[in-house]
């Protein structure tokens, strides 16, 4: 089955009668736990979602350092790509996925510059998740937001130069 285009949506939504769309977002609502996990981040209050985020938060945290502190020996990316990812589905307001993604660069940073170095996998998703962030930044109008975040990025040492310079390259393509 063809996979409908938006235009074909909009037009279905159109042709139904208000208590059929509440219907049809009932139904979706009780089918889907995507749903359900967006209206509940949508219907939560300020204090809520800040717990939400500073939940992904600590669980990105954990891929990089153990219990007590001490740095993991293999980061999955991958895992941290599926967090962000089901953050992302859920998530309401872009300045939080923004957020989330900045710190999955800063953990990946310090992790970096307190030990040297990682490997080349592990900067590149920092990279890609810095690139995302900078490309919603820009979409939202958010730079101001997070402007003093990134530039602290941007000083970091004692790791591989080419990465801050991906970093700033990045971020100077949209924010000149």
């Amino acid at each position: 089955m063809a996979k409908p285009k938006l235009n074909d949506f909009k037009k279905h939504l159109a042709s139904l009668a208000e208590d059929e769309l509440r219907a049809e977002l009932l139904k979706l609502f009780g089918k889907l736990p995507q749903v359900q996990e967006f209206y509940a981040q949508d219907l939560m209050s300020e204090t809520e979602r800040k717990a939400m985020l500073d939940e992904y938060k600590k669980k990105i945290y954990k891929h990089f350092w153990t219990p007590g502190g001490n740095p993991r020996n293999n980061v999955s990316n991958a895992e941290i790509r599926k967090l962000i990812s089901t953050f992302e589905k859920v998530s309401v307001f872009p300045h939080e996925l923004v957020d989330l993604l900045i710190y999955r660069v800063e953990v990946a940073t310090h992790f970096a510059s307190k030990f040297g170095g990682m490997p080349d996998a592990d900067y590149n998703a920092a990279s890609n998740a810095f690139d995302k962030a900078v490309k919603l930044m820009a979409e939202h109008k958010l730079q101001e937001h997070f402007k003093s975040r990134c530039e602290t990025l941007f000083n970091s040492n004692n790791i591989d130069y080419w990465y801050i310079e991906d970093l700033m390259g990045s971020y100077q393509s949209k924010f000149p």
